[in-house]
């Protein structure tokens, strides 16, 4: 099966082929197309913060190690990343902590010398979730407006 989706703004169209071995809903499709998006930017990430791109390696058992170490950093924030989000799932005007925010935590947290206090830092840190939080309803409350006709 053959999906075209046009984006609203740009009105760039995108294709993908699709597979499955029974009868699939339009809406399953699309929820997967869209989750493949996450999945990609998420493991973008954590390339870039857990160093897998920046490994300068010659030999094979280098760059597995470099590999290893990567992947085990990735998925640690990424573990971390998901019990904090169910943790926080009481407090819904909070976005959950994001491996980039959980990447700064740690940096101004536990590098000699701290540059602010941990009050500070956790501050800063539960005001930037509140922002994201405001900003992602305002974000889908206008795409609603947007869609209906």
């Amino acid at each position: 099966m053959l999906v075209a989706r046009r984006h609203r703004c740009t009105g760039e169209v995108s294709f993908f082929r699709c597979w499955a071995p029974g009868d699939v809903s339009l809406g399953t499709l699309v929820e997967v197309i869209c989750r493949r998006w996450r999945i990609e930017e998420t493991f973008q990430l954590a390339k870039g913060f857990t160093g897998l791109d920046q490994g300068q390696v010659t030999c094979w058992n280098s760059w597995m190690r470099w590999s290893l170490f990567s992947l085990i950093a990735a998925a640690v924030l990424a573990l971390t990343a998901a019990a904090v989000h169910t943790a926080s799932e009481e407090q819904p005007e909070l976005v959950p902590l994001t491996c980039p925010e959980l990447i700064r935590l740690l940096r101004a947290l536990t590098l000699p010398p701290p540059l602010r206090d941990r009050d500070h830092v956790l501050h800063w840190t539960a005001w930037r979730c509140h922002h994201q939080s405001v900003a992602t309803t305002c974000h889908q409350r206008r795409h609603r407006r947007h869609d209906q006709p």
